[in-house]
């Protein structure tokens, strides 16, 4: 054998080297799919905004109810006209807590929502962040006790929902 057959064939090119990156139609596809999702998930997670608002109302009417429970179980020891409760003075009328912005600060409301009285024993309590409009909609009222050892109520809006939370 000779010395040329053995080695091998070498090219006049100089060697090849493989490109990085993306192609055109692999950016186009991918932008086309990333608005896809955008399209179809931002609607969902706009909404998403609305029932936070409103399951934080949920909580809010527990809270509050928690309250006026604790409440009444230390006025049915001590039947004093007004109760203690997290450092706050709670006003009792007819054994349960008033409709007082101070039950509002004992039920830890009084960061990230706004509490309103309506002087006729209602306490009205929406979250912060909601234009007026949208406040209108998504509120909860305690309404204090209206005879001895009735119990208060709590009930969310009538109109309020995940929808007019948002």
């Amino acid at each position: 054998m000779s010395s040329i057959e053995s080695q091998p064939m070498q090219s006049a090119r100089p060697p090849h080297r493989k490109q990085s990156g993306f192609t055109l139609v692999e950016l186009v596809a991918m932008v086309g799919v990333v608005g896809v999702l955008g399209a179809t998930a931002l609607p969902r997670l706009t909404a998403l905004a609305g029932e936070a608002r409103y399951a934080s109302l949920r909580v809010a009417q527990g809270a509050l109810l928690s309250v006026a429970s604790t409440a009444h179980g230390r006025f049915m020891i001590d039947g004093a006209g007004t109760q203690a409760f997290e450092d706050v003075g709670l006003p009792m009328v007819n054994g349960y807590p008033g409709a007082h912005p101070a039950l509002a600060d004992a039920a830890g409301l009084a960061r990230g929502y706004t509490v309103r009285t309506d002087g006729a024993g209602s306490l009205v309590v929406m979250p912060n962040g909601l234009a007026d409009p949208a406040a209108a909609r998504c509120y909860l009222v305690y309404t204090q006790s209206r005879a001895p050892h009735a119990p208060p109520t709590v009930a969310i809006g009538s109109d309020t929902s995940a929808a007019t939370c948002g």
